[in-house]
């Protein structure tokens, strides 16, 4: 049985397997645990169709307005507005329906959002179940081999939706090169982008900045075009399908994103980090933003940390496993960069900068 804490009005804050296969959580009964599980499902829902997205852009709308305006059938946009009213995620008035206002923010720490707690409903018990086998196999089958297929096409929104609002309200006003890049006009690189929801979001905040983002699979990218259009940076912002080893950009980027990528090729980071070296300006700035494994194993009995975990678990089935900050630095610093670490969600996260040894642009100091 997983355990999983909560606070007094029962709001799930965390644990390395979803509440939906929890029975009993503390001093809730299990009819209330399983509520949760299903709140959390109704949760996902709305996160797959977009029709929290549209909410969250266009307010107020009835049944027949959002599944006309999104192509939809309106009698299931109906009957998930009743339910996302039920469970507190929808405001309703004279029929129409809106955004609960919570419902959009995430808020860091012990405490997640609905959206957060959704996206882990559904994708730890797809991953849990494949992993069963590989405990008698020993089997490390790979990137995206845990994740139902089903569930592969909406994978880039659903890490949108659990970073995103850490990066607009944690990583923006917490790394002094962000205040850097509001003075500035430059070429911004991610490597590995998916549907590029982080290079997005940085050329929203930044008029000045051009960006391109790559990644090898075609659904990922497609996906990040149609994104782009609905947000009037496609003349901006240019997705392309590629190896992250073989793209040669037209020019040298300013900055360098490689969100979420860099434990996937940790045994190859000496080969990768000299391909950012050639991908960067002199002056250019790379930001690694990795999930932080803490240096002691008992630090992951706090509540903020349980989770990596069960996350490590699954990136072992990839070949792959989680970084620890002093890991990413040498490795930074091994490769000819002047290093600096910021760590964010309770040390969760971290974000390490690296430079040009002598290079003007400051990255900034270790928080």
């Amino acid at each position: 049985m997983s355990h999983v804490s909560s606070d007094d009005d029962g709001r799930c804050l965390g644990g390395p397997i979803p509440v939906m296969f929890s029975l009993i959580v503390e001093n809730e009964s299990i009819a209330a645990g399983r509520e949760q599980g299903v709140g959390a499902v109704v949760a996902f829902l709305g996160i797959a169709t977009g029709i929290f997205d549209f909410l969250r852009r266009e307010g107020e709308r009835g049944p027949e307005e959002i599944a006309g305006r999104m192509g939809l059938d309106v009698g299931y946009v109906r009957g998930f507005c009743e339910a996302g009213f039920a469970f507190g995620y929808l405001e309703e008035e004279g029929g129409r329906f809106c955004l609960a206002p919570e419902a959009g923010h995430r808020r860091r720490g012990k405490e997640e959002s609905f959206l957060a707690t959704a996206v882990d409903a559904v994708l730890a018990p797809s991953v849990a179940l494949r992993l069963v086998p590989l405990f008698q196999t020993g089997d490390r089958p790979g990137p995206g081999a845990l994740i139902d297929p089903e569930i592969l096409p909406w994978f880039g929104q659903f890490l949108e939706e659990k970073h995103s609002s850490l990066f607009e309200e944690e990583l923006c006003p917490g790394l002094p090169l962000f205040a850097e890049l509001a003075q500035r006009e430059g070429i911004a690189l991610d490597l590995g982008c998916g549907n590029g929801w982080l290079l997005r979001r940085l050329l929203l905040r930044f008029p000045g900045w051009r960006g391109i983002g790559i990644d090898r699979e075609a659904g990922r990218i497609a996906q990040g075009r149609r994104a782009a259009e609905t947000a009037n940076l496609s003349e901006r912002m240019e997705l392309v399908e590629a190896d992250l080893f073989s793209w040669h950009g037209p020019e040298p980027a300013h900055l360098i994103l490689v969100s979420r990528v860099l434990h996937h090729l940790w045994p190859e980071r000496n080969r990768f980090l000299a391909h950012l070296e050639r991908l960067a300006r002199a002056d250019g700035v790379i930001l690694l933003w990795e999930p932080c494994w803490p240096e002691a194993l008992a630090s992951l009995r706090d509540p903020v940390r349980r989770n990596l975990a069960f996350q490590n678990l699954h990136e072992y089935a990839q070949g792959a496993r989680l970084l620890t900050s002093a890991e990413v630095i040498a490795g930074v610093e091994e490769a000819g960069w002047k290093a600096s670490v910021h760590w964010f969600a309770g040390g969760t996260e971290m974000v390490v900068l690296g430079k040009r040894k002598g290079a003007g642009w400051e990255a900034g100091q270790k928080s």
